[in-house]
């Protein structure tokens, strides 16, 4: 099975988008209308954490929720209140995971906005508040991500404890990864092996084999069938592997994503660990001053021509394909009910098509 294969299936998949959009985004708007209230009944003046999340939420592709709801219908489930509820904890967890990864990172953009803490440090600006803005920006968003999480933990909380489990494992790995990329980038490690647990557990995993996970443990499937965990960790990591392409040389403009943030950061890519073994002696000595203070835009830009003409950018676009490639035959052979593999195999192509 080819990625044009894989494409040629992606009008064939209805279902999830009719779910996003029918139910699961009314059902997230009247959440957060019921938190707004809450905090008024608990005497609060101004809410702007709820609300903040409220607009955040709209937008995206909502891949999580969708990726939940097919490994929901390997059971051959009609859609229930609890895959719902399923849903909305996995886009309130991404929520609160982009958020603080833009704290983290001090991102500017996101989703070509403003990222949250750089539109709420505008706010106090234009209205000349008290204090520093910024400060100000951090904390709100700070607490914004929080909320997202306590409201997210609050819904999986009362989940059957089969589907408890899966998403406790998720959110595990989930932090783990997000330290894994703190830690790496301080230690500048190039190593493939901490580049590729980083990538999995950052983002992968709780992208795409944990919420398949998820909706198959609420149809009452113990695990995935065979196959499929192995489908969700290729498309997961191809997922990552095309957002940090998309972070290096991607046009900002398209992506709405900042150009260069992961070679200033030193972020442990696969993009870098490939470079550190190919980067002629030129692209070394950019390439040590990833992550330090020393790196100028001149050698970010230096050091983004060097990855190409080094080969390392072909060879991640390479491993893109060839994860797709796998992951859409794996689910072809895999004995599944008649509408899911080409659902996830156009799934693993709207994972991997990283334009926005």
């Amino acid at each position: 099975m080819s990625v044009n294969a894989c494409q040629s299936d992606a009008a064939l998949a209805p279902a999830d988008v009719t779910f996003v959009t029918g139910e699961l985004r009314p059902y997230l708007e009247d959440l957060l209308a019921r938190e707004q209230a809450a905090w008024k009944e608990h005497g609060a003046p101004w809410c702007d954490p709820p609300e903040a999340l409220m607009a955040y939420l709209d937008g995206g592709k909502a891949l999580r929720p969708r990726f939940c709801y097919w490994g929901h219908a390997i059971a051959g489930e009609d859609t229930s209140a609890l895959l719902l509820q399923a849903g909305a904890a996995l886009e309130l967890l991404h929520a609160f995971a982009l958020i603080h990864d833009d704290l983290m990172d001090d991102s500017d953009t996101r989703r070509g906005r403003p990222a949250l803490h750089r539109q709420i440090g505008g706010q106090h600006r234009r209205h000349a508040w008290a204090g520093d803005p910024d400060r100000y920006g951090h904390a709100v968003a700070l607490l914004t991500g929080d909320l997202a999480f306590a409201v997210a933990s609050r819904l999986a909380a009362t989940l059957p404890a089969p589907a408890l489990r899966v998403w406790r494992q998720m959110v595990d790995e989930l932090v783990l990864g997000q330290f894994l990329d703190l830690a790496g980038a301080a230690r500048q490690d190039r190593s493939g092996e901490v580049a590729r647990t980083t990538t999995l557990l950052k983002s992968g995993r709780y992208t795409v084999t944990g919420p398949l996970s998820l909706g198959a443990a609420l149809a009452g499937l113990p695990e995935l069938p065979p196959g499929l965990s192995r489908y969700g960790d290729l498309v997961g990591e191809a997922f990552q592997l095309s957002d940090d392409l998309l972070g290096v040389f991607g046009d900002p403009q398209r992506t709405g994503k900042p150009v260069g943030e992961d070679l200033a950061s030193g972020k442990p890519t696969q993009l870098l660990a490939y470079a550190a073994d190919m980067l002629p002696p030129r692209g070394q000595a950019l390439l040590a001053l990833a992550g330090t203070p020393a790196l100028t835009r001149a050698d970010v830009a230096e050091l983004t021509g060097e990855l190409i003409r080094c080969g390392a950018q072909a060879r991640v676009e390479r491993q893109v394909r060839h994860n797709v490639d796998v992951a859409c035959a794996l689910v072809e052979r895999a004995t599944l009910p008649p509408r899911v593999p080409a659902a996830l195999q156009s799934l693993a192509m709207a994972a991997t098509d990283r334009q926005q």
